[in-house]
């Protein structure tokens, strides 16, 4: 979904045009902070076996998906987590209290295919943060960086402007994108300011007119998958301590048709 952030969506045509250069670190973090209350009830969010994992599933698969999607594929993963609350109380059995199963906080550090390093964090426990998805990529010619908490812009960095003493016009600019989507959108109207609801109807619109156009979707099965493997190599490398290689599945064992 955060794919179709017209700021993200930005940023994937500056990194295709070469804008950054060489890409040679990253830094990607998505924060909440709704599970530091240890009285919220133990919900099918902290059953292991029904969520399938914690914050670096919840939350972590969206900032996983869009670093992927700015940078390509991934080479191998460190990670460590942590569960900070151990126990909540049951919803049905008033006095009681379960096990937490799975992580409040995701610790990554990814090497990428095309030789970027960088961290990535999920955390359910960040202590201020409302809904904060953040990345910053750094290159030998320009950096990027993006807030889901000020969602209207894209920040840029050239290397390339003048670094005179006194003239010069190097630093992080903004670049405008509020809703400038390409057409056929049309409402509201390209001036507004972005916000969750507008860019979660232009994925499902992109979605459904890729269906009855009968063109491939973006993203698509094997998108998901890549960033499903990543999470599951996440794990295994925090529960045995190493990097991990990706990917655990060749593409020809996807069995996707083109």
């Amino acid at each position: 979904m955060y794919r179709f952030i017209p700021a993200m969506m930005r940023a994937k045509q500056l990194v295709e045009a070469g804008f950054l250069g060489r890409p040679l670190s990253f830094r990607a973090a998505y924060l909440h902070a709704g599970y530091l209350d240890a009285s919220r009830p133990l919900t099918w969010r902290l059953d292991k076996a029904k969520g399938g994992g914690g914050a670096l599933f919840d939350i972590g698969s969206h900032i996983l998906d869009v670093v992927r999607f700015l940078l390509g594929d991934f080479e191998s993963v460190f990670a460590a987590t942590e569960t900070f609350v151990k126990e909540r109380p049951l919803p049905d059995a008033p006095g009681k209290v379960g096990k937490v199963e799975v992580d409040d906080l995701s610790l990554l550090v990814l090497k990428m295919k095309n030789g970027a390093l960088g961290t990535l964090e999920a955390s359910r426990v960040a202590t201020g943060a409302n809904d904060e998805l953040r990345i910053e990529i750094h290159g030998d010619q320009g950096a990027l960086r993006f807030n889901l908490m000020d969602p209207n812009y894209l920040e840029a960095y050239d290397m390339r402007d003048s670094g005179d003493p006194i003239g010069g016009t190097r630093g992080f600019k903004k670049i405008e994108t509020v809703q400038r989507y390409p057409k056929p959108a049309g409402f509201p109207g390209p001036k507004f300011a972005i916000g969750w609801t507008r860019y979660h109807m232009a994925s499902l619109h992109s979605f459904l007119t890729n269906i009855v156009e009968d063109r491939p979707c973006s993203p698509g099965l094997e998108d998901g998958i890549r960033v499903q493997e990543a999470m599951e190599a996440a794990y295994r490398s925090a529960e045995l301590g190493g990097w991990v290689e990706l990917p655990l599945i060749s593409d020809g064992g996807l069995g996707i048709a083109d």
